[in-house]
């Protein structure tokens, strides 16, 4: 028998005669997604991963095992400030798909794990590593190339330093090692949240949220060519200034250069044209989605652009077989919202969702909500939500959530999904 990991662009295959032993034994394969979260615990050397195993019917099980502790401590503000926790891929996988790479946000570095055949999570040798920088709080990939963005940005840590865009190699034994030269700081108070790389591997987008630190509010939109050595180059024109509150999610089409932009102040999902050989943005246009429109992901075929309205806990999803014209065809309410509350002069759902990620089979969607209400008397609403997608990729929630075993003073962040089948020889 042998293992089959099934990821969005990568197919591998691994015999059980390489894996690693786990608790004295060789670890038993298991069939469906592998689903792991962040627990995000800011307490000293608290922050954790914890795994589900969905076998097929949305039903999620926690693996044996978990959670898996990162060697670190997360981020957070005890007033349920919003800040902190504005990021995206605080969990990665690999490009070569042996190893979950995890953001320790509260101690400055990254946390590497092996990933077992049965999904359980062990610690490569030297793991946590420093971020070089401070707050760590997004991961991406380009080959044996890690791309991390240092936010800056923390209520319970002392802050000394920039925020930072800075890149590492990784080796076969999961080492990660900085590439000289390559940090490139931004200015104090940028607040960026997430590293893209671009499908072709030819750059690199990020974004800078601003809403509640310049007036007016304002943030700006990021794009770096990436050279033959990993490092960085800022693309003439960039940053560019975004008007009203900035920028937080950022998705590229798989069809063509067409960019994707959350914009939570206005409630919308900005599109942008990417000029394949310079890396420039032009924006082209907008799209209503919700309030607190953050987080984006695109279906593996780019037919289907999906917005995380946060502030509702909501999903807006959109037709975008037309890459550069957006037409929403659905928005779907999430189950265990909890009572609202008012932030900003605006009600808010107690539950609210930050973070998701596609099954590599497309036949699922994993969803994030945590608990954003300052009134921690109403109970814990941190949900672990489980979509199905149809056909037309449109989404339905069928099962009630997963409560996750994370406390409402802290905010669970980040979704990775490995899917595991079992073959014959």
């Amino acid at each position: 028998m042998f293992m089959k990991y099934i990821l969005p662009s990568l197919m591998l295959l691994l015999f059980a005669a390489s894996c690693q032993k786990n608790n004295g034994g060789s670890p038993k394969p298991v069939n469906g997604d592998v689903v792991y979260v962040e627990s995000n615990d800011y307490r000293d050397n608290q922050n954790k991963i914890i795994a589900y195993l969905n076998k097929g019917d949305g039903k999620l099980e926690e693996l044996p095992g978990s959670p898996f502790p990162a060697g670190g401590s997360g981020v957070g503000d005890p007033t349920q400030a919003l800040g902190p926790l504005d990021s995206d891929n605080q969990l990665k996988i690999s490009s070569d798909g042996h190893f979950l790479l995890a953001v320790n946000a509260g101690s400055n570095t990254i946390a590497v794990f092996n990933i077992l055949d049965d999904g359980s999570l062990i610690s490569v040798s030297g793991s946590p590593f420093s971020s070089d920088g401070q707050t760590p709080v997004s991961i991406g990939t380009k080959d044996n190339y890690i791309y991390v963005v240092n936010k800056a940005q923390d209520s319970v840590h002392k802050i000394t330093t920039k925020p930072n865009y800075t890149v590492f190699t990784i080796d076969y034994k999961g080492t990660l090692t900085p590439v000289p030269h390559s940090t490139i700081d931004l200015s104090t108070g940028a607040s960026p949240a997430q590293a893209l790389v671009s499908n072709d591997g030819k750059f690199l987008f990020g974004a800078d949220f601003l809403a509640f630190m310049l007036q007016p509010a304002q943030g700006t939109l990021r794009s770096f060519t990436i050279d033959s050595n990993g490092k960085l180059d800022a693309v003439a024109g960039t940053p560019q200034a975004i008007p009203m509150g900035g920028a937080l999610g950022l998705a590229q089409n798989p069809r063509d250069n067409t960019l994707y932009v959350g914009s939570p102040v206005t409630g919308q999902v900005d599109v942008y044209g990417v000029d394949g050989s310079s890396g420039a943005l032009n924006f082209v246009n907008s799209v209503t989605s919700g309030p607190a429109s953050c987080w984006l992901r695109t279906a593996h075929d780019g037919s289907n652009l999906y917005a995380l309205n946060s502030a509702e806990n909501s999903i807006s999803v959109f037709n975008s077989s037309s890459t550069k014209s957006l037409s929403l065809m659905n928005k779907v309410f999430l189950k265990e919202s909890g009572p609202l509350f008012t932030a900003g002069g605006k009600q808010n759902s107690t539950s609210e969702d930050f973070s998701f990620e596609f099954s590599p089979t497309q036949n699922f969607v994993y969803v994030v909500s945590q608990f954003a209400n300052p009134d921690f008397s109403v109970g814990n609403f941190n949900y672990l939500h489980v979509l199905e997608v149809a056909a037309d990729g449109n989404l339905t929630e069928t099962k009630d959530p997963t409560l996750l075993p994370v406390a409402n003073i802290f905010r669970p962040q980040g979704v990775e999904v490995v899917h595991f089948s079992n073959l014959s020889k």
